[in-house]
């Protein structure tokens, strides 16, 4: 029997789409930034556990459910991931909802799971721009507050810190001035999102902002599992595992605005050798309890700055080898239960800064840390074997998630990247993928068994179907009609008969958010 095509909705042959497929092939090929972007989920809903246990929903929230007034809502389904993949000579362009695949939330109030705090993820209709042929930066290049990257499932992580720090005047966490970049004298003391804001993430170590923007903080762990990291989840209590046998090279979770690839925590324990074994990477930065030669906060109190900080916060010019030394008025709080070691960024030292006292010079990258003080190194990887430089998302031996958590104060590259300001593409670009609701309809190689046909194909959620059957190619029957799309699926089961031919269409499609 002869068993033949599949049409999407707008009657183009599933043969034109094989010619786009191949024109793009060595191009995707050629740089992993055009081909590891997550779209197969782009035809499906985004979901939300709203509350512990409860089954996700995928518009929110749901009557009975709180809701800060100031808070966005989700009032029509969205599709998730990267919704579509364009390109200029220098830059990727990647569209999405900003809201990932795997199941988001819940958020409760700080330090309870009892009363959900209400604040909501809404479809941001995100454009990111990820540079082509990244390059070092010749002068130091703060990071700013807010996002550093997009993941590959178009979701933003952002930087370390939560856009609070601590007001020396008023003896209290409030929020940071500056025009975004914390480096300056007036805000010492920047809180950490993982600690403060640590009890309102999610199992992902994600969240939305008050605007509705869904971000990660720290170890993006549902992404992960997604994309086949070195880890476990219990699905009982949404807990997860990090292997420590057997383990592989980390995949790229995503890019660095600067166009440096993001990866998990685990990489080759030789960064220039693929063949070494795969151990989990361990940050140049250390808190200052104490340890490797730094003051013991807990006994000196928030009195100084660690070289690394003092030359970020302008107190210094170059850098230094010793703490500097704070007035009173830019002194942090003691710490305390509400103020452990780790609350702000300047509780951590770096490494690289210090003299190792068995050898009287300094620690080196590569002997007695792995990531420098942007928090990465230049290595091979699986994707990149003759090697780049890449920044890594570091966990401690228990899994947690270690400072700076995403990357580190400093850019490595030209963060010439970025959001682009309401979609609006100004470069000519070509288009690589499209998903969501107006994603190619692919029928797979049907499968008989038992005298039947099944039928399978690439589906949007929210969607109704038509499958047609031919004999002769030019006279088409209707065979089954209102299929509807079970997430980003189709299936149809006939009877098989002998030279059948298929065709597929989308009929409808359920309203969402575009």
């Amino acid at each position: 029997m002869k068993l033949s095509f599949a049409m999407n909705s707008d009657s183009r042959w599933i043969s034109a789409m094989l010619v786009l497929i191949a024109a793009t092939a060595s191009i995707r090929a050629a740089d992993p930034r055009f081909a590891l972007w997550m779209t197969n989920n782009s035809g499906q809903y985004e979901r939300v556990n709203e509350t512990n246990g409860a089954v996700p929903v995928t518009t929110w929230p749901s009557p009975g459910i709180p809701n800060n007034p100031m808070s966005p809502t989700q009032t029509l389904p969205a599709y998730a991931d990267v919704q579509a993949v364009l390109y200029s000579t220098n830059f990727v362009y990647v569209r999405s909802s900003d809201l990932a695949s795997h199941p988001m939330g819940p958020w409760y109030k700080e330090y309870e799971d009892i009363t959900v705090n209400g604040l909501w993820p809404q479809n941001r209709a995100l454009t990111s721009k990820i540079p082509r042929f990244p390059q070092p930066a010749t002068a130091p290049n703060q990071v700013a507050q807010g996002p550093v990257g997009v993941l590959l499932n178009g979701v933003t992580i952002a930087n370390l810190g939560d856009g609070s720090g601590y007001n020396t005047a008023l003896g209290r966490d409030a929020g940071i001035t500056g025009g975004g970049v914390p480096g300056n004298q007036t805000n010492v003391w920047i809180r950490c999102a993982t600690g403060a804001e640590g009890p309102i993430l999610d199992g992902g170590f994600g969240h939305p902002a008050p605007d509705g923007g869904y971000h990660y903080h720290a170890n993006p762990r549902r992404l992960r599992l997604q994309l086949g990291d070195n880890l476990s989840r219990n699905p009982t209590n949404d807990t997860f595992t990090e292997h420590t046998n057997n383990l592989h090279h980390s995949p790229i979770l995503g890019w660095a605005y600067d166009g440096y690839p993001i990866y998990g925590p685990y990489a080759y324990s030789n960064s220039m050798d693929s063949n070494s074994p795969v151990r989990r990477m361990v940050s140049g930065h250390v808190p200052r309890d104490g340890s490797f030669g730094t003051v013991n906060l807990t006994t000196v109190g928030r009195h100084s700055l660690a070289p690394w900080a003092a030359l970020f916060h302008t107190f210094t010019a170059t850098l230094g080898s010793t703490d500097y030394v704070l007035t009173a008025a830019n002194y942090g709080p003691n710490i305390s239960t509400n103020f452990p070691i780790g609350w702000y960024a300047e509780d951590f030292d770096f490494l690289g800064d210090r003299i190792k006292p068995a050898t009287a010079t300094n620690y080196r990258q590569g002997v007695d840390y792995d990531l420098d003080k942007p928090n990465g190194r230049i290595c091979v990887t699986p994707e990149f074997p003759g090697g780049t430089y890449a920044y890594f998302i570091p966990v401690d031996a228990s899994g947690a998630p270690a400072f700076p958590y995403s990357i580190g104060r400093y850019w490595y590259g030209n963060n010439t990247g970025g959001r682009v300001v309401n979609g609006n593409i100004t470069q000519t670009v070509v288009t690589n993928f499209v998903g969501g609701p107006n994603a190619e309809l692919r029928l797979a190689r049907p499968i008989v068994s038992n005298n039947l046909v099944t039928l399978v194909w690439s589906a949007t959620e929210g969607g109704t179907y038509q499958v047609l059957a031919t004999g002769n190619l030019s006279s088409w029957t209707t065979n089954a009609t209102g299929i509807a799309a079970t997430l980003n699926r189709g299936t149809a089961t006939t009877p098989a008969t002998s030279n059948q031919f298929f065709r597929v269409l989308r009929t409808g499609l359920a309203p969402y958010d575009p």
